[in-house]
């Protein structure tokens, strides 16, 4: 107990706070022996209980549920003993104009972060209302007030599976209401996708504007590139078995007792940019690809149409062993010979020849296929 009290953390032990500020470190991209006494340092700040405002639209609560059942000494339960949430409608004990009047005086004092959970209802607006404001009345005016935005979640980011066609309701991320409802030219949102969000994500994003007083670097859909700037496949356990021509033909088969790779039952990770593998989820023990299903690529723009169905395999990934793809993708339309040889010198020049990389030019970042 000695120990706990040196602690500002209720719980947990100098030891075991150094110790998450040196994970939290490497996640952020901090290195060197004074990588960790700066987060340190920083969690020592956010001791002061920034105060964050956290608007939920159209979601499922999963974002937040993640968020708040993290256990320690994982450093988002670090986070959630000192911020000030002023505002969660879902968690505040106020209720009615009590709570309207913790959020409006937040928001005006504009000394706050701005979480968002959910798409905003664009094409029904009255789809979405909260305290007789619509989604999109409540975010854009939020947002010119904020410190800085995050949107946690594939539906804060992109609009989430209600943005599936038809789309009835019009749902987009934050984002893309801003510049195309918003009448904001370049608004400033830091995206950060998966389904459910991911909370050590959340917590990276504020600690870095923390300790390098600046936003994070962007990525072409707006994501941090310190998180999002390798695909799932990258750093996947399972990726030394795709390199070695190993796959999961169908669920249950030798390979899939084997923990081969799961492409050829619907793996999208090539072609997906997230930390999965890193930073998982359920106390960082385990994700999709690890208790043996297909990474759904659900960190991308519109997965749910894009890359459904979800057991079928992604086009255009160059297998170990083949010498051209035989099919590029849909959207790209046929390649001529020529292109295909180009594509193969590409990829063995770049080193990337029987690496499971896709295809030059689709879903990176910045491409047609990539993004919107």
């Amino acid at each position: 107990m000695e120990h706990e009290e040196m602690s500002l953390f209720p719980g947990l032990s100098r030891r075991d706070f150094l110790k998450s500020c040196g994970a939290l470190a490497g996640l952020i991209g901090l290195s060197g022996p004074m990588a960790a006494p700066r987060v340190a340092r920083a969690l020592e700040q956010m001791a002061k209980r920034p105060s964050v405002v956290w608007s939920c639209f159209q979601e499922c609560l999963g974002c937040s549920i993640n968020l708040l059942q993290s256990r320690k000494p994982n450093p988002a339960n670090l986070i959630l003993q000192q911020i000030s949430l002023d505002y969660h409608e879902a968690v505040m004990a106020a209720a009615g104009s009590q709570a309207e009047k913790s959020f409006r005086e937040t928001v005006d004092s504009k000394d706050f972060y701005y979480v968002v959970e959910g798409g905003i209802a664009t094409g029904i607006p009255e789809a979405c209302t909260i305290g007789g404001k619509t989604s999109m009345d409540i975010c854009k005016d939020t947002y010119q007030k904020a410190k800085a935005t995050i949107a946690i979640g594939t539906c804060a980011t992109y609009g989430g599976i209600q943005a599936a066609k038809p789309n009835p309701t019009g749902s987009k991320g934050v984002a893309d209401f801003l510049r195309e409802d918003g009448g904001i030219k370049d608004p400033v949102v830091i995206n950060s996708p998966r389904c459910p969000g991911n909370a050590d994500d959340t917590v990276a994003i504020l600690l870095y504007a923390i300790v390098n007083k600046k936003l994070p670097e962007l990525d072409s859909l707006g994501r941090p590139k310190f998180l999002f700037g390798q695909t799932v496949h990258d750093n996947c356990e399972r990726r030394g078995h795709f390199d070695a021509g190993e796959f999961v033909e169908q669920f249950g088969d030798e390979g899939s007792q084997e923990g081969w790779c799961l492409y050829k039952v619907g793996c999208k990770g090539p072609v997906a940019y997230a930390p999965c593998p890193k930073t998982r989820w359920n106390a960082n023990t385990a994700w999709p690809v690890s208790a043996g299903g297909p990474c759904i690529a659900c960190s991308e723009p519109d997965f749910w149409d894009k890359h459904s169905p979800f057991y079928e395999k992604a086009p255009g990934i160059m297998l170990p062993g083949d010498i051209t793809p035989t099919q590029i993708g849909v959207g790209l339309g046929a390649l001529t010979a020529a292109g295909i040889g180009a594509h193969f010198v590409g990829q063995a020049a770049t080193g990337r020849l029987f690496k499971g990389a896709p295809v030059e030019g689709q879903n990176e970042p910045g491409s047609e296929e990539g993004g919107k």
